[in-house]
Parts: structure tokens; C-alpha cells; sequence
């Protein structure tokens, strides 16, 4: 019986502790944009010309953005991306977009064809309006 209150009680300071780390991250980012200094949000790429989603991460500074990913194919997004919608991921994504922690999908459009950026729950705000003060 008190091993399994020890478990319960583990388990509960586990939950509190993981949901403290959680929102200190997102104050951090809130008050970096707040204050114009620049945030990078982990996200996966994918454009209509590529087979596999790119990993890296969506910079933004003060009135601008940029994409710098890890590696793969897609070396620089579009300056004209345009958000068309937002979803969230689903198993046709692939599996290199976690759908388990259920990543956002935004839909863009731009000249050199669709993109799609899948982007953490809680971050995916940052990158949606950067895309829109652009």
C-alpha cells in the first residue's frame, strides 16, 4: 500500500513539474518576442516538390522570419508564403511529424508551390503570426 502511494505521488510531482517546465518555456518566448529578441521554433517543412518532411527550425526576429534546416532538401522557404489553414497532423503527415504530441499543421501557398510547416502545439501561434505580419 505505501509503494503504491509512493508511485501516485511520484507520478503526480512528475506531472506538476513537467507542466511548470511547460509554461516557463512559453513565458520565455513570450517575453523574447515581447522584447524583439529573436525565438526559433522546432518545426517540420514539407513543399509540393519533396517526398519527406525537413526538420529544423523557424526563426523569427523582429518583423522578419527564415527557415534553417537541420538538413534535408529544403534550404530556404519562400519569401510570398502565404497561410492558407491550419490543422492538426494527421497520420498521412508520415511519421516524422509526431502526431502524438498532436503538431499543427499550417497550409501555405507561395510561388513556388504549396508548403506545409507542422509546427508544436503552444509555438505554432509564434509562427503563424509571423507569417501573417509579413
Amino acid at each position: 500500500m505505501d509503494t503504491l502511494k509512493l508511485l501516485i505521488a511520484g507520478f503526480l510531482l512528475g506531472v506538476i513539474l513537467a507542466g511548470r517546465l511547460f509554461h516557463w518555456g512559453q513565458r520565455r518566448l513570450t517575453r523574447s518576442l515581447a522584447d524583439g529578441r529573436q525565438i526559433k521554433i522546432h518545426c517540420y517543412v514539407k513543399s509540393s516538390q519533396m517526398t519527406r518532411w525537413t526538420n529544423g527550425h523557424f526563426v523569427i526576429n523582429s518583423g522578419s522570419w527564415t527557415w534553417e534546416p537541420r538538413r534535408g532538401e529544403m534550404r530556404a522557404l519562400a519569401a510570398d508564403l502565404q497561410e492558407t489553414s491550419v490543422r492538426e497532423a494527421s497520420m498521412s503527415d508520415g511519421r516524422k511529424v509526431n502526431t502524438s504530441i498532436r503538431y499543427m499543421v499550417i497550409e501555405c501557398t507561395s510561388s513556388e508551390g504549396d508548403v506545409l510547416i507542422a509546427a508544436p502545439p503552444g509555438q505554432v501561434e509564434y509562427v503563424f503570426m509571423a507569417l501573417n505580419r509579413t
